[in-house]
């Protein structure tokens, strides 16, 4: 049996708890530790990514590109 890679198993398991692979950047702590078959690695990498990307500073396009990534992820309500 092939080895999921570890990006793999985590949009996996956010899309198994119902979350689009958008919304990874917004689900907050307290939401990924009810995940089922979450991580303690898979939230240091969920915190870090979502560290990595929101705090950068981005140019108007990518901010702009981004929010409308996730008003699409809330308006299709998944």
């Amino acid at each position: 049996m092939a080895r999921e890679r570890f990006e793999q198993r985590l949009f996996r398991i956010f899309s198994q708890a119902g979350y689009s692979p958008v919304q990874i950047l917004t689900v907050t702590p307290e939401e990924m530790v009810e995940i089922p078959d979450i991580t303690v690695p898979n939230i240091r990498a969920v915190l870090y990514v979502q560290n990595k990307i929101l705090a950068e500073p981005y140019n108007n396009h990518q901010k702009r590109l981004l929010s409308e990534l996730l008003r699409a992820a809330a308006e299709s309500g998944g």
